[in-house]
């Protein structure tokens, strides 16, 4: 964690975690259970609920919902979040989600009601590990396989052609990688996130949440902050394995 913590400089701000499925330790960075805006990143959190919610019968996914789910988990495909939001009473679902998994930071605000303010929903890093922990452990196998097989199937170009090969997708990432990202310019700050399984066992998950000041629209730099923050991590991370 040290070695993301360090490079909090200049009013960046990580949020940073690990899960070492193995021996079931989690680490947490200085801020892995700080509050930031969820970005895409919420996507994960919806998606885990209502497959839980058609595992116990109470609904039953279509095909466009099925297709909705794996360009949300992709391409971060915000049209797609958007029908599944709408269609299945979002803020219901994560705030059933923050029982499930027992998250305890996320928090749904009162107010989010339409259409494109999920991405206000806050989360923390640890909260994060929680939901991808419930996904290995909880879902069934037959869902299991989606969510983790749609992750390491998250492609280069995202939402609108937003590159996110950046974090987990970005230089470090191998075939093994499954992630989810976020990003999202809100207040004059850039949040940018990365998250996911590193190992082909399934093993390691990592969350890096990150915020840092920034006009509308300014995500190269933190781009490149957040890449350097990914490779040392990820370079502890193997040192210690």
């Amino acid at each position: 964690m040290n070695a993301v913590d360090a490079q909090a400089t200049g009013g960046v701000e990580y949020g940073v975690a690990v899960l070492d499925r193995a021996t079931g330790t989690e680490t947490l960075g200085k801020a892995g259970s700080a509050q930031f805006y969820c970005a895409s990143v919420l996507k994960l959190f919806l998606v885990t609920d209502l497959l839980h919610q058609q595992e116990q019968g109470a609904i039953t996914l279509s095909q466009s919902d099925n297709d909705d789910i794996r360009l949300a988990l992709t391409e971060s495909d915000d049209a797609a979040m958007d029908a599944l939001w709408e269609n299945y009473d979002g803020p219901s679902a994560i705030n059933a989600l923050i029982g499930l998994a027992h998250l305890q930071d996320t928090q749904v605000p009162a107010n989010i009601n339409r259409t494109g303010e999920w991405g206000e929903t806050l989360i923390s890093a640890r909260d994060v590990l929680a939901v991808y922990s419930y996904v290995l452990t909880q879902l069934n196998a037959t869902d299991r396989n989606l969510v983790v097989g749609d992750l390491n199937s998250a492609t280069p170009t995202g939402y609108q052609g937003f590159d996110q090969s950046f974090g987990l997708l970005g230089p470090t990432r191998d075939g093994a990688t499954k992630a989810k990202q976020g990003w999202m310019s809100y207040q004059h700050r850039i949040m940018l996130h990365t998250t996911g399984i590193l190992d082909s066992r399934n093993q390691v998950v990592v969350a890096i949440l990150s915020a840092r000041p920034g006009p509308l629209g300014a995500y190269q730099p933190a781009e490149q902050q957040l890449n350097a923050a990914t490779a040392a991590l990820v370079s502890a991370l193997k040192q210690n394995a």
